[in-house]
């Protein structure tokens, strides 16, 4: 199963100058909880995902203001990256950091000059893929 069979294609992604409130919009109006952050909406470059989660815990709850807060500032850069042509039967997402418990249930799919292409939400439940804790 390669990852372009189960990929959702071109996803929803954030502009790396977004504000946190902006991206909050967003994902109230896709009905969804995580986004890749890239570049800029045209070249799609891949910089790191960004949760409600990570407004919630690293914005708002720090005492900063959404409406200035890029979605720069609090990208995640441990979110696991494929390419279209990745195997995923045995593929392996290791959660290394024991204290941080949140599971990042995302791939984020990239072409090979880094493009958002696809978006994998929940490998946690797609049969073949294994998650490793520790």
């Amino acid at each position: 199963m390669l990852a372009r069979e189960i990929m959702i294609p071109e996803p929803f992604v954030a502009a790396a100058g977004a504000t946190s409130a902006e991206v909050a919009l967003l994902m109230r109006a896709k009905d969804i909880s995580v986004v890749p952050v890239v570049d800029n909406p045209k070249d799609r470059r891949f910089l790191g995902t960004i949760s409600d989660r990570d407004i919630v815990t690293q914005c708002v709850a720090a005492g900063h203001d959404p409406t200035e807060c890029s979605a720069q500032t609090h990208t995640r850069h441990d979110t696991t990256v494929v390419t279209p042509d990745t195997e995923l039967v045995g593929y392996r997402i290791e959660q290394l950091d024991a204290s941080d418990t949140h599971i990042r249930s995302t791939i984020v799919v990239v072409s090979s000059d880094k493009r958002v292409v696809g978006f994998i939400p929940h490998p946690e439940f797609i049969h073949g893929i294994v998650i490793v804790r520790e």
